[in-house]
């Protein structure tokens, strides 16, 4: 319970703080530290010194995978705060209460990481969802940002009725909310029990942007004030992606029903990396393109969800690690860049060498080049997969379009260095530069000791 309780208390302080702290900078500190409060909260509950560490056990319980990845998002976090403390209060006045929301949304994360009932998981992703829908509309003065706050929070609406359906369905053929006691039910109401799951499985491929339920990303990610949008793609996505993992875990394969989730699994894994990375190559915006290969990674990550082990989970946190920080490099970029159209971005190697540089880096890892965190989270989720032989055709489309997906990265790094511009960017400060060459240190020793994750997770502390 230390991360919920942690996480709740943290919101309250920052919601308040808004009124009397009117310095920014002070805002985000406090931010800080708070999340660094919550991250020994939560190394405190993995070595067993917990608050109410036995009760509620029949809605949530401790889970060292569940809380690690927890923790590893509250680090990315911290990186997200201190990258962008230039940019959060540009969005509008109300800067404590965007905090607080960001806080309010690890609550649901906290959640989901360690769910053990149907209801608690609801209540998971809406407590994740809700403060998501408040933050697409932060800025009041753009149309843009009010219609990506209306489609979001309408198509969450609609997700969240076709979960709530899925769950009623369960509950209907086994008559418990327990995950612990969903692998039995009654076999006259097997049609109903597999409906249930679907119908699950499919509210997550929502709220994770995967095809064909992707609609809603392009235009939220885009309407969204930028410094925003690099927190819902990575650590919002990294959190519904810890929940599909976890509800997964007690789907019943065997038999027939493993080819059948295969074959399920399988088509929105290829529509996903079609509709990504075709859509990703039309655009004109980086910010848009960035915004479908966030589906296009989601169908890489989704590969890791064919086998549910320990494997998996390790390929999957390690993913959401190495997608963060390329993902926080770009969208800082395109945020001190303002449009961030694909000319903006021309002349940038000359006017501002170390952002380029990081940029640079960023891009050629999310395109899965060797000797980056991108290609071992790639190859690792492609592994998983790999595990089953008849899953060869799928791993093939996968390494294609990762290919593709080189053209519309490198279209960036082309510009920076090739093109010839004047852009409008101010140096950052010291903070920011160190910030972004340690990303790129990151994404590099990742790529190169891709065991260093397993090295850390399987220390003492943890």
């Amino acid at each position: 319970m230390n991360i919920i309780i942690l996480s709740a208390l943290s919101g309250i302080i920052l919601m308040f703080s808004g009124f009397f702290i009117k310095n920014n900078r002070a805002l985000n500190i406090l931010s800080v530290v708070l999340f660094i409060g919550m991250i020994f909260g939560g190394i405190a509950q993995l070595n067993g010194c917990e608050i109410l560490g036995n009760s509620f056990q029949n809605m949530v319980k401790s889970s060292n995978y569940g809380v690690s990845f927890f923790i590893v998002l509250a680090i990315l976090a911290v990186f997200y705060l201190l990258i962008n403390k230039d940019q959060i209060h540009k969005v509008g006045k109300h800067v404590g209460e965007y905090y607080a929301l960001i806080f309010f949304s690890f609550v649901g994360i906290a959640v989901l990481a360690q769910f053990t009932n149907l209801v608690s998981m609801f209540l998971g992703i809406e407590l994740l969802s809700i403060p998501m829908y408040l933050i697409a509309g932060t800025a009041k003065k753009s149309m843009k940002s009010t219609e990506a706050s209306v489609k979001y929070f309408l198509m969450g609406a609609f997700s969240t009725g076709i979960l709530m359906l899925g769950v009623a369905f369960l509950y209907g053929a086994t008559g418990t909310f327990a995950l612990e006691k969903l692998t039995t039910f009654l076999p006259q109401f097997e049609s109903i029990y597999y409906l249930g799951w679907v119908l699950i499985i499919f509210s997550f491929c929502f709220k994770i942007g995967a095809a064909p339920f992707h609609f809603w990303t392009p235009d939220v990610y885009y309407g969204t004030p930028t410094v925003f949008t690099s927190y819902m793609s990575t650590i919002v996505k990294g959190a519904s992606f810890l929940g599909f993992i976890n509800i997964l875990q007690v789907l019943p394969l065997e038999g027939e029903n493993i080819d059948s989730f295969r074959y399920l699994l399988s088509a929105i894994i290829v529509l996903t990396l079609f509709i990504g990375n075709f859509g990703a190559l039309k655009q004109n915006s980086v910010k848009k393109m960035m915004a479908y290969s966030s589906i296009a990674q989601a169908g890489f990550m989704l590969f890791v969800l064919f086998t549910i082990s320990t494997v998996s989970k390790e390929a999957l946190l390690y993913y959401t690690i190495s997608y963060a920080i390329s993902n926080y490099i770009i969208f800082y970029a395109i945020t001190v860049l303002n449009k961030g159209n694909y000319q903006d971005f021309a002349g940038l190697g000359k006017a501002n060498p170390i952002l380029a540089f990081s940029v640079t880096i960023a891009l050629i890892s999310l395109a899965g080049i060797p000797l980056t965190s991108g290609f071992m989270a790639k190859f690792m989720s492609l592994s998983v997969a790999a595990a089953n032989e008849h899953n060869l055709v799928i791993i093939i489309v996968g390494l294609v379009m990762a290919v593709l997906s080189m053209y519309y990265y490198f279209k960036v790094i082309v510009q920076m260095y090739f093109t010839k511009g004047k852009p409008k960017v101010k140096h950052q400060d010291g903070l920011t530069n160190f910030l972004l060459v340690f990303g790129v240190i990151i994404i590099i020793v990742f790529g190169v000791v891709p065991d260093l994750l397993s090295r850390i997770l399987n220390t003492p502390m943890w």
